[in-house]
């Protein structure tokens, strides 16, 4: 895995291509070329999505065919019960020693021995704005056989290319977690000198972030079936939207009373799978601003104007995050 924002992009890599499992059965892909221009939003050049209840081989081999774009390398975000992400105390060592102390610290926190994990991390930076306070950082932890099953995959259907794709080479480049794709798309929403608060939601739950000057600075995730919720009748559904503005309160709550350097003065909720409320509760129900997202504000999709529909803004969502991977708000 590679999730910090990572320096090679600026130079040599002119955007990504993304791949995600669909909670809706649905396999998709984006192609998202990036801008070096200041006030230009990055170019979404391809999507698709493919029917399928897995990435396998087959479907990968498809949406390759109808996304991949030569010299951009790809990226997964991984499944959330694929991966474990953690924070923990900075421990006070050397960054060479640093894997190997954080595996000893997080052994007991794992239900797979340590020695199996894949292990990256990535500060909390608070360190500018609170130098006598405790640093921490984001331990993501993922068993070495998810990664090598996605890196096999990608190698598989590399191998089965013909012609130019076969030419361009399939490169699995990097593994991302939801959290930091989501902290990918509120890093161009932020203005300066706010934290904000992004929160999506897909089949499984509710994913919710809050960053500061494009880094992550705490998540939260609720679980609930969004089947479920859409069966329940308004008492339950009621339940549910109180769920939600109960965390984001927390949260916010400990932001101010933690990092009070990073004011929390908006909300903004991504596209949902469906109408159901949401949007209309919590801004009657939360003491900041609640906006809707749209993406087109983010993204030019003047080459993919199937994505100006919300259901489908829903369902791109972390494939499109993942693929602004390294593309820093430029002003």
């Amino acid at each position: 895995m590679n999730l910090p924002w990572p320096s090679f992009f600026k130079s040599s890599v002119k955007g990504w291509s993304a791949v995600d499992v669909g909670s809706d059965g649905l396999l998709v892909g984006v192609s998202v070329r990036s801008s070096a221009h200041a006030g230009v939003r990055p170019q979404v050049v391809k999507c698709a999505q493919v029917t399928g209840a897995a990435l396998d081989a087959a479907a990968l081999t498809e949406l390759v065919r109808k996304i991949s774009v030569a010299g951009f390398p790809w990226t997964v975000p991984l499944q959330r019960n694929d991966y474990r992400i953690l924070v923990v105390a900075e421990p006070p060592v050397l960054a060479a020693e640093m894997d190997r102390s954080l595996r000893w610290a997080l052994g007991a926190m794992l239900d797979f021995p340590i020695d199996e994990a894949n292990l990256v991390w990535m500060r909390i930076p608070t360190a500018e704005f609170q130098p006598n306070r405790a640093k921490h950082l984001y331990a993501i932890v993922a068993q070495q056989s998810v990664i090598k099953q996605q890196t096999a995959l990608f190698a598989q259907v590399n191998k089965q290319q013909t012609g130019v794709l076969a030419r361009a080479k399939l490169a699995l480049q990097a593994i991302d977690v939801r959290e930091t794709a989501q902290r990918n798309i509120a890093a161009l929403l932020e203005k300066k000198g706010e934290g904000l608060g992004l929160l999506s939601m897909d089949s499984h739950g509710v994913t919710i972030t809050f960053t500061f000057d494009g880094e992550l600075h705490l998540d939260r995730f609720i679980e609930c079936s969004l089947a479920e919720l859409l069966a329940a009748d308004a008492q339950g559904q009621q339940k549910f939207f109180e769920r939600i503005a109960l965390q984001v309160l927390r949260s916010i709550d400990f932001i101010n009373r933690n990092n009070s350097f990073m004011p929390v003065e908006r909300i903004v909720l991504a596209p949902l799978p469906a109408q159901i409320g949401l949007h209309d509760y919590l801004s009657q129900n939360l003491s900041v601003q609640v906006e809707a997202l749209d993406l087109a504000s983010v993204f030019d999709l003047s080459l993919t104007p199937e994505l100006a529909l919300p259901e489908n803004q829903s369902r791109y969502l972390m494939a499109l995050g993942a693929a602004l991977r390294g593309m820093r708000k430029t002003v």
